[in-house]
């Protein structure tokens, strides 16, 4: 019987074309992953391409908002082409933003940025930052120093019984002594002394320190947007009183051939930037020295009344906000104001918010006017009798006021406060800036009880933590910051 076999060529030859196959397999595998890894790699690279575009979206719209603090409110043409958005090129791709203006429930600039490259415009990439630039206003309370004016220039202390409503800060050292309440972040430069024993609230954590924000040299800038065709700037003792859209402005002129000062009375509607600045001198024509906080002269200005818009006025001295009409130079028949008031004093944002805003600022003081009265001649009104007496008192039991002050290089005070009759309270609805840390009234040390002046009911205005009056002073050390981020 015969038997049949493979030879040895028969068996070798599927081995081989086994073999050859399972090379080619493993040789198309290896190149297809190879591949695989060469797109991963470049969609990888792609990636990280388009997210790079996407953050030079958001650092080129920082920069515009570095030159521009308000580039939001006029930014249609660079986020927008027409009713598109509009499409920015950068080396090797491009990018798209979305910009949301601050409002009160994020008090923040969200800048929203997709970007992606020119050879894949399919690999996007999305970051989100949210930004804001620190200001003056954005506090309740900020003080260069928590202390008196110069010369006496002593500490000043939050007792109890003190209460502070929004954000306070100093580029001091805060000092506190009791039990302080404050409901709002705060913030300080240089120190926290609190005495031995004492127990401060704080609603939103203890206080933090912070760099401080430098204060501008002076408030000259201000007066180069006043002379402006569309500011207004005044030379001498400016009295205005604010009359809802309009301002009613009484201001001297010299007449040199009576050798006096003239007084003119105008009505004008708000100025369309926003802005007045009252200048002054140190001596009249003549050479006389001014002396008087009336001197016609004088770079001050007497504010009272209604506003129904936004504006900001600053002094190149002193600003005194009065209760009645300071243009009235008849005390007993001016009108009374109350103060300074919004035409809508709705602060509430659930509410009909109001967009009047307001702006002081004086080179030195800001005061609550307590003696005398705005008169067409140099010295007292009443040069008759001593003016520190009740007939001589002009401050109003109570006064409102609703603005952002700044008081340069001084404070924020009640004239003469130590002095005269007992008042009422002071209603501050917006923010105060000072120097030095100025007082309103005294107190019996013992008992606490107020001896003279005003008691305190200030609150912050909460849409100064994003809006600011017009042109106001910015801290000379602050850009914008990312206060938060991520990548979508």
């Amino acid at each position: 019987m015969r038997s049949f076999g493979l030879g040895r060529k028969g068996l070798a030859l599927p081995l081989v074309v086994a073999t050859v196959a399972l090379v080619s397999l493993l040789g198309f595998a290896a190149a297809y992953i190879v591949e695989s890894q060469v797109k991963m790699g470049s969609r990888f690279s792609g990636h990280q391409d388009a997210f790079y575009y996407a953050e030079a979206g958001v650092h080129e719209y920082l920069w515009h908002l570095n030159k521009d603090s308000k580039f939001y409110e006029h930014d249609d043409s660079f986020v927008f082409d027409g009713s598109n958005p509009r499409v920015h090129s950068v080396t090797g791709g491009y990018y798209q933003l979305e910009v949301t203006d601050p409002g009160p429930e994020r008090p923040v600039v969200t800048i929203r940025s997709t970007g992606w490259p020119a050879d894949d415009p399919s690999n996007r990439c999305t970051v989100r930052a949210e930004v804001h630039k620190r200001q003056f206003v954005q506090h309740i309370w900020l003080t260069g120093q928590e202390k008196t004016p110069p010369p006496d220039g002593e500490d000043v202390w939050w007792i109890t019984g003190d209460r502070c409503y929004g954000p306070l800060h100093t580029n001091g050292t805060l000092n506190i002594d009791g039990r302080p309440e404050f409901y709002g972040p705060v913030t300080y430069s240089v120190g926290l002394n609190v005495r031995p024993g004492s127990s401060p609230y704080y609603a939103e954590g203890p206080p933090e320190k912070v760099s401080p924000l430098g204060f501008p040299a002076s408030n000259s800038q201000l007066m180069t947007w006043a002379k402006q065709p569309d500011g207004y700037y005044f030379r001498g003792r400016t009295c205005i009183l604010l009359d809802g859209s309009q301002i009613r402005v009484k201001y001297p002129v010299w007449n040199a051939g009576a050798r006096r000062y003239d007084f003119v009375e105008e009505t004008r509607p708000l100025p369309s930037n926003g802005v007045i600045y009252v200048d002054g001198t140190t001596a009249d024509p003549e050479g006389d020295p001014t002396t008087s906080k009336y001197d016609p002269a004088m770079g001050n200005a007497f504010v009272s009344g209604t506003l129904d818009g936004r504006l900001t006025i600053a002094a190149a001295k002193d600003i005194y906000i009065t209760g009645k009409d300071p243009t009235n130079f008849n005390y007993s028949a001016a009108a009374s104001t109350g103060g300074l008031r919004y035409a809508n004093t709705d602060l509430d944002p659930a509410g009909g918010m109001t967009d009047d805003m307001l702006g002081l600022i004086a080179a030195g003081y800001v005061r609550i006017l307590h003696y005398d009265w705005p008169h067409d001649r140099p010295g007292s009104l009443w040069d008759w009798t001593p003016y520190y007496t009740p007939e001589g008192d002009v401050a109003p039991r109570d006064i409102s006021i609703y603005a952002a002050i700044f008081a340069l290089n001084w404070a924020f005070e009640f004239e003469e406060y130590d002095r005269g009759l007992l008042k009422g309270v002071i209603t501050l609805r917006g923010s105060i800036t000072q120097k030095y840390r100025g007082a309103v009234g005294t107190f019996y040390s013992g008992s606490g009880t107020r001896r003279s002046g005003y008691s305190k009911d200030y609150h912050h205005d909460p849409r100064m933590l994003y809006d600011t009056p017009p042109h106001f002073l910015e801290p000379v050390n602050a850009g914008w910051e990312i206060v938060a981020w991520r990548r979508e």
